[in-house]
């Protein structure tokens, strides 16, 4: 009987969504001791270890802020990849707000979504970061502003592992842009391909007034969730560590594949995240199907370190060693068995 591999992604740009949506895994493991399953499949029971990662022989690929909160928590995982693909990182008003610039907000209402009953709320961490470095950006600090907490009492679980569809589905900002109407604050953030779908849904209704992946070039305000990071379950990577580079390889051979498919690239995220294509080609940067390859180089770690000191010096998180959690070794091999250099 195969030991079953089980996987969780976020639904951003990741080499294991796609893969996903290819059937990349299946191929891959077709015939062997292993085959690959994703967590939706345990149900509601087991939705949390998208969080903690606390279900054995598991895989995830998504933003970095559970994967270092469940660390500190003492779960037993490995750090084997991460990615960088820089998306829309937006803070909106109302449209008949007088606010024009960033600077305009000074003394004002920002949102930070709070979900109580989430392990680790990294929506109000995502928030509070694409605030921050959107006030950096512009001259500002955090004491310009009032940040005030907004209580979402949504379903976030459900959309774990999601199948969704394209089309009027609805957004994870829904309830913050519902906050902002109304005027219990003056501004939000939303973030990556949701940008496109408020800005849709809520036309004529709210406005973006700035944008850090369009509206400014220093990529560690880009750090928003990002780099993602690929864990895998300690005990699988010592037990059967060519099941994990076989599982890179995937990642490597799709984003390969992404890096010279452009638009098939974009046809298969839109269908992964339950947008337009043109969601995609306007809130992730133009050539973001060549950035999806796992790597440990310097200008990402420097970046993951950028997330790492914001989570700490806010209050998000505490101390993490990267040096025996990160092993490069099972994706320099994934490397090697697909006949590619590895990216730095």
């Amino acid at each position: 009987m195969p030991r079953t591999l089980w996987y969780t992604r976020c639904p951003v740009a990741t080499a294991s969504g796609i893969a996903f949506q290819r059937k990349s895994f299946d191929a891959e493991f077709a015939g062997s001791d292993f085959d690959v399953r994703n967590i939706k499949e345990l149900g509601a029971a087991q939705a949390d270890t998208h969080f903690d990662h606390r279900l054995a022989d598991s895989f995830r690929e998504g933003g970095a802020i559970p994967p270092l909160w469940a660390r500190t928590r003492g779960a037993d995982t490995v750090a084997i990849g991460l990615t960088f693909v820089a998306d829309s990182l937006a803070t909106f008003v109302r449209a008949d707000d007088p606010a024009t610039c960033v600077q305009d907000l000074a003394g004002r209402r920002l949102g930070l979504p709070v979900r109580p009953y989430i392990l680790i709320d990294f929506m109000k961490v995502n928030a509070h970061k694409g605030f921050y470095s959107t006030l950096l950006a512009n001259g500002m600090q955090e004491s310009d502003v009032q940040f005030v907490e907004m209580t979402i009492t949504d379903d976030m679980h459900s959309t774990i592992n999601a199948d969704l569809k394209q089309g009027d589905r609805p957004s994870l900002y829904d309830a913050d842009v519902d906050h902002l109407l109304r005027g219990e604050v003056d501004a939000i953030f939303c973030k990556n391909a949701e940008v496109g779908l408020i800005e849709r849904r809520y036309q004529g209704r709210i406005r973006k007034v700035y944008d850090l992946m369009t509206d400014q070039t220093d990529r560690a305000h880009m750090v928003n969730a990002n780099p993602r990071i690929i864990t895998v379950s300690a005990g699988l990577a010592k037990e059967a560590p060519e099941a994990v580079e076989r599982y890179l390889q995937v990642l490597v051979r799709t984003a390969n594949w992404a890096s010279t498919h452009p638009a098939e690239a974009t046809v298969t995220l839109a269908k992964e995240l339950g947008v337009s294509e043109d969601d995609i080609r306007n809130t992730y940067e133009p050539d973001f199907h060549k950035k999806l390859w796992p790597s440990f180089g310097p200008e990402v770690r420097r970046l993951l370190q950028v997330q790492i000191d914001f989570m700490q010096s806010h209050g998000y998180l505490g101390q993490v060693d990267l040096e025996p959690w990160i092993q490069p070794q099972f994706l320099e091999q994934a490397y090697r068995r697909e006949g590619l250099p590895a990216v730095a």
